[in-house]
Parts: structure tokens; sequence; C-alpha cells
């Protein structure tokens, strides 16, 4: 089984990443969630039968589901421009959090930078992925938001191939003004005061992530973002909000550290939730959907609110 599963990872992200986006509707899709009180003890296993669920108002089938003893696939993308400290912290965090990922973790690793670059096949080597890690340079232009749905489209391609969880890590210190596309929103009319683009400086920004956002909507793999640096400018501070929101919509998280000291902490949330997730695949209804809402809960009556989990989907 591992080496099947190591196969279809390795021709999924290595495929020049040009799978085609998986089908829509092929009877099934599949989403994250958590036990919202597990706390520390071990998660226990999950059958269909355990959950209920309703797509709109109307009950669907569960189909299956894989709990944190099954197989996992980790994609993992750094994004590093600018600053050498918080970059060594960063590296440091994950390679340290690599050695306690369980066994049948695997990760693949890829860097950002000057167009979506595949450093290190899906593999459960953490000794080969550390030192990839190590040797990642920290320079260009922030690469985030440029790639962020390619991955996704890799990671649903899996999905929809292989009996295993996927999820997506990216550690940036992207600056909204490092992207090669401007986002600035350059004022058009100095002299008049009015000028909404003056008033509205981020718009631009908040428009990219919107479109985003109702792409990724319908994407199954969970997205988690760590962002090593902060900032409180009204610009990034908008960009923030934006990749707080794409993470969400999947299902996933951003974490942003505003000391080198955060770091570590914020790295190892990320892969604990990434470790700790189940996946559960639900059965799509003849009738037409688009955006749904999705409830998920414990058939034995314990509720919703033991479960955690990503709340809206959009089909295609």
């Amino acid at each position: 089984m591992r080496r099947r599963v190591l196969g279809i990872c390795a021709v999924a992200v290595l495929g020049s990443l040009l799978w085609a986006a998986p089908k829509e509707r092929r009877g099934h899709f599949r989403i994250p969630f958590w036990l919202a009180s597990s706390g520390e003890q071990a998660s226990p296993a999950i059958r269909p039968k355990d959950l209920s669920a309703s797509l709109g108002g109307a009950p669907t089938k569960v189909l299956k589901v894989n709990g944190p003893e099954d197989d996992l696939l980790v994609l993992v993308v750094f994004d590093l421009t600018e600053y050498l400290e918080l970059a060594d912290s960063a590296k440091q965090a994950f390679t340290a959090a690599l050695e306690r990922l369980p066994g049948h973790a695997l990760v693949g690793l890829l860097r950002s930078q000057d167009g979506l670059r595949v450093l290190v096949d899906p593999t459960a080597d953490r000794t080969a992925l550390s030192d990839a890690v190590r040797a990642i340079p920290v320079s260009g232009k922030a690469g985030l938001l440029e790639t962020v749905e390619t991955v996704e489209t890799v990671a649903d391609a899996v999905l929809a191939k292989a009996d295993i969880r996927v999820a997506i890590l990216y550690v940036t210190d992207s600056d909204v003004g490092n992207y090669r596309e401007d986002f600035t929103n350059p004022v058009i009319n100095s002299s008049d005061s009015g000028d909404l683009s003056r008033r509205f400086p981020e718009q631009l920004v908040r428009e990219k992530v919107s479109r985003m956002e109702a792409n990724l909507a319908g994407r199954q793999a969970p997205l988690f973002i760590v962002h090593l640096n902060y900032r409180s400018d009204r610009l990034n501070e908008a960009y923030q909000v934006g990749l707080k929101r794409l993470a969400e919509i999947t299902g996933g998280g951003a974490e942003f550290c505003r000391s080198v000291v955060e770091i570590p902490t914020a790295i190892q949330k990320s892969i604990e939730l990434i470790t700790s997730h189940y996946s559960v695949s639900l059965e799509v209804p003849q009738r037409s959907l688009k955006n749904v809402e999705i409830q998920l809960g414990l058939a034995g009556g314990e509720g919703e609110r033991s479960l955690s989990y990503r709340t809206q989907f959009a089909f295609k």
C-alpha cells in the first residue's frame, strides 16, 4: 500500500504540476475535521456509522473516514524572501517537527519563488527532508498567492487517486509589496482628495483574495499557513486577513508570528493539526448543488459541538 501511495503522490507532484483539476461531480467529496475535545488523548477510530452528515439541510451518506492512524501526505511549501533570522528559526523548527511526525506520514517539499519547484519528492526520509530544508535560499519575490491554487489542485488530484489524507503547509515571510503583481493600488489622481484609490489602498489585494476564495471553496485539502513576520501597516494587514480567509475556507488555518520566539510554536501547532485531522468522504446527492452548508456530527448524540470542520463547500 505504501509503495502505491508513494508512486501516486510522486507522479502527482512531479508531473510538471500539470494535473488537470479533478472532476467536481464524481459522486463524493472529502472534507477535513477534528475531534474538538480529544485533548492529549489518543484519537479514537471513527467509522462512517459514527457520523451523521447533511448538505444544505438534506441528509447525505458518509462513505468513508480516514483518521490520524491512516496514511498522510503533507505538501510543504517554503516561501522565504527576506530575513535570515526568521528563516533559520523556521527551518530549525520544521526539521525538529519532522522528527515527531508519525512513520506513516510522507512529506513532499516545494519552494514557491520564481515558479513552483519540487525540492524533494514525497518521502518518509526525514534526513533528506531536513537537508533540503536547510539548503533553501532566502531570496526572490513572494510566491504564495501565485502558487497556492496550483498546490491545491495537485493535492485534490492525489485525494482523487489515493486512499490517504492530504494537507498543505505554507511557511512564508511574504510582504504584499514583494509580489511581482502590484497590489499597492497606486493613486490615480493625487490632487483629488476623494479619489477612491487614496481611501482604499488595500482594494486590489482584497479583490485578489476574493477571487481566490471562490476557487478554493471547491478544493478539498486543508491549507495551513505559518507567516513568520506579522506586519501592521494597512496594506499588509489586509493581506494577512486575506491569507487567514484562504486557509479557513479550506478547513485549515493560519498562524502569524510577531517575534522570532513564536515561530517554533506556530509551526508545531500547524503540524499537530495536520497529523491529527480526519478526512471524511461524503456522497454528493443527485440534485443540483452549488454552494452548500455542511453539517457534520457524531451519530451517538454528542452533537456538532464535538467536531471542528469546514461548514461550506462550493461545487462547480
